[in-house]
């Protein structure tokens, strides 16, 4: 991950909306005409980025609901973050 984003919690840029369309979240952006597919993690980790949590924190939360798969989100949702970043859906993180 990209040092200058590490401590910065993640934010969810402006203008983005979630739909449930055919069984999948996708995140769009109607004025920058950005579609961006995602699973269900992906949205909810999406969600949790308000700039306040950070990607710590956001991990910590999700392994408290699902503590079974506590190295999978440890993985994940660092990857998740930085992609979501990538398409232009997040700043920071």
């Amino acid at each position: 991950m990209d040092l200058k984003f590490q401590n910065n919690p993640p934010k969810k840029c402006a203008g983005f909306i979630a739909e449930q369309m055919d069984g999948e979240i996708v995140l769009l952006h109607p004025a920058r005409n950005i579609i961006i597919h995602t699973n269900e993690t992906a949205a909810l980790v999406w969600q949790m980025c308000d700039g306040i949590n950070s990607i710590d924190q956001i991990v910590d939360i999700l392994i408290g609901v699902y503590p079974d798969a506590r190295a999978q989100i440890a993985k994940d949702v660092p990857d998740i973050i930085q992609k979501l970043r990538a398409q232009g859906a997040l700043d920071g993180g």
